[in-house]
């Protein structure tokens, strides 16, 4: 091929991936999320469906919102659509019901939306901070464990035991009441994933 070709074609592809490149942030956030850790506890051929989910969920909706009111509404609207994902395949599955909806698609929607507002380039710079402090935190067993070891009564001991909207809203309560108090958004306590030993 000569060169010239090549350039052509190279600058070809890159005007395809300037195009789409809001949508492959998404996609590779989707697949980020829905690693190992995350999808074990949902039956088989459950993370394709969430995947396709996700990818559909966008974040760029989010800069056009104006306050946590909002945020919510958004929230559980999305939410609504990964819990219905989840409980067509899982119904029965003990290890994540009855709290698959307000446990386990509660924390892949909060990653999910963490990683694209907070690790991405997906929204502006004053987009961020805007948002970010609307985003709730994910809950998981890291999470439980080092609320616990900081003296926070939970109303449940496992992500699958957060099976009501009240119980899962009460804990971010705590947790943003504390974060507003240092001027951090709530969603940073899930640092403590990273200094787990």
């Amino acid at each position: 091929m000569k060169q010239r070709d090549c350039q052509d074609q190279l600058t070809d592809e890159y005007e395809r991936i300037k195009v789409n490149h809001r949508k492959a942030i998404r996609h590779t956030g989707a697949r980020v999320v829905l690693g190992a850790s995350v999808v074990r506890v949902f039956r088989a051929n459950t993370k394709p469906d969430l995947l396709k989910a996700l990818k559909e969920i966008d974040i760029w909706t989010l800069r056009r919102l104006t306050s946590q009111r909002q945020f919510t509404k958004w929230f559980e609207t999305k939410l609504h659509i990964l819990a219905t994902v989840i409980r067509q395949k899982n119904r029965n599955n003990l290890r994540i019901n009855p709290g698959y909806k307000w446990g386990h698609a509660t924390k892949i929607l909060t990653l999910y939306v963490r990683d694209l507002v907070l690790s991405s380039r997906y929204l502006l710079d004053e987009e961020v901070e805007r948002v970010s402090g609307w985003l709730y935190s994910p809950i998981d067993s890291v999470v439980i464990k080092r609320l616990r070891e900081l003296g926070v009564e939970l109303p449940f001991a496992s992500i699958k035991e957060i099976d009501t909207r009240q119980k899962y809203y009460a804990v971010q309560e705590i947790l943003n009441d504390a974060a507003v108090r240092v001027g951090v958004p709530r969603v940073w306590f899930d640092d403590n994933w990273g200094d787990r030993q």
